[in-house]
């Protein structure tokens, strides 16, 4: 197929998507249904099932395309070294979360909730995989005084961050908590591994000292 019919598709989709924040901000992901999608978004009900399967489909679709977002800002401001590129993905995915509270806060308390969404699928392994790269390059420029096993480490740090996530989403935790238990958590995990001095600069970083 050709270039206009591609074009197409992804304008379909980025209009979608849009109407789908918009429907989730009004009404939560209870007012997400595909036939106010379809009406709000001005596409047949069955594009929307042919390009997104169902419901759960549009939100890890949503989910994808805020982590695109990430990945574009990531890209247009490269970290100075490794493990920089693992605390700014997650810093603007602060940003993010912090600036479309009513929409994102529902998504994720779904998203993690439903038995066929936890994880993430596919999305979640999107994020583990620059994680995973990030953490390879700081191995190879031996930032690690123990031999790492990078894939591991990602995932760990991943689905610590979704847990905690999670607990914000469902109003387990405020918003404050959410940040500096998540900046913790993941600054001394790397100040077990890492070598002098960035160890330092992680315990540092954690907020426990004084």
């Amino acid at each position: 197929m050709g270039h206009g019919w591609h074009d197409r598709q992804q304008r379909t989709r980025a209009e979608v998507l849009s109407a789908a924040g918009e429907l989730i901000a009004e009404a939560g992901v209870e007012g997400l249904s595909m036939r106010k999608l379809a009406d709000r978004a001005g596409v047949s009900v069955g594009t929307l099932y042919n390009q997104f399967g169902d419901r759960d489909g549009i939100l890890v679709a949503f989910v994808s395309d805020g982590l695109d977002q990430l990945e574009r800002e990531v890209d247009a401001s490269p970290a100075g070294e490794p493990i920089d590129t693992t605390r700014r993905l997650f810093q603007l995915l602060d940003e993010i979360l912090s600036a479309s509270v009513a929409v994102w806060k529902p998504v994720f308390a779904v998203i993690k909730s439903g038995a066929e969404l936890a994880g993430l699928g596919e999305v979640g392994d999107r994020f583990v995989s620059i994680i995973e790269h990030d953490l390879s390059k700081a191995a190879a420029a031996g930032m690690f005084r123990v031999d790492v096993d990078t894939e591991r480490l990602a995932e760990h740090v991943f689905h610590t961050r979704m847990a905690r996530v999670e607990r914000w989403a469902i109003d387990a935790i405020e918003w404050d908590q959410y940040v500096s238990s998540s900046r913790l958590g993941l600054e001394l995990v790397l100040a077990a591994v890492l070598e002098q001095p960035w160890a330092d600069v992680a315990v540092e970083r954690s907020g426990v000292t004084v």
